[in-house]
């Protein structure tokens, strides 16, 4: 079983927690239907969220990390495997509850199933859990990747993941509806309708939206959750 809880991490060596991941922890603790923590290296008082103290590695297996991602993805995995929960980046929001994914020991998502990417970006799994510990020591013995992205899919940290019966994967839809490379949702106002009615929420792909875009996102998501 998945404790009903949503971890967020969140590493402020170089910016503060901004108006996206706000409006992301907002949106989890009204529709996620779980208790939201957020873990980071500079306290932040948020209304609804449990903030946690949290420092991030600057190395990981010998290595220099470079990426910030990197340091909260390895603080995050072995954080996963020692009290379960479910794990997001903050840049998913979501627009459903989680609450009928809890049964389960493991959830993952695939992020394009074409290429069976399952991402590292959401997964729940229960405590002490033996699959997300194998994970983080694979994280760490692959490191670093040769790639910035090369460690960012479970099919690489656990490559029998798809032949595993005990898990559940999530279909793309639920939260990657929209690609990376679909750059008119992120920056036109009226741009086309999207549906999201068979979605639990959306990746935003934030590192590679403009921040001056970000409330434009904001708005339209908006009006998904009042619709």
């Amino acid at each position: 079983m998945i404790p009903l809880v949503i971890h967020y991490f969140w590493c402020a060596d170089k910016r503060n927690i901004g108006q996206l991941e706000l409006f992301t922890l907002e949106n989890a603790r009204r529709n996620s239907g779980c208790e939201v923590v957020l873990h980071t290296n500079k306290l932040i008082d948020i209304s609804g969220v449990i903030v946690r103290r949290q420092e991030f590695p600057t190395h990981i297996n010998g290595h220099l990390a470079k990426h910030i991602e990197h340091r909260v993805d390895i603080v995050r995995l072995q954080t996963a495997a020692r009290d379960g929960g479910f794990y997001s980046d903050t840049d998913i929001v979501l627009f459903k509850s989680l609450i009928d994914l809890t049964s389960y020991n493991n959830v993952f998502a695939y992020q394009n199933k074409s290429y069976k990417t399952i991402c590292i970006g959401f997964f729940g799994c229960s405590p002490d859990n033996t699959l997300i510990k194998k994970s983080e020591e694979n994280y760490r013995s692959f490191y670093p990747p040769k790639l910035y992205w090369g460690l960012a899919s479970f099919r690489v940290l656990i490559p029998e993941i798809l032949t595993n019966s005990e898990i559940y994967i999530c279909p793309q839809k639920d939260f990657f509806p929209v690609r990376m490379k679909d750059p008119t949702f992120y920056t036109e106002e009226n741009e086309r309708t999207r549906d999201f009615s068979k979605s639990r929420g959306i990746h935003l792909w934030a590192h590679v939206i403009p921040q001056e875009c970000y409330p434009i996102v904001i708005n339209k998501l908006r009006r998904v959750n009042l619709d």
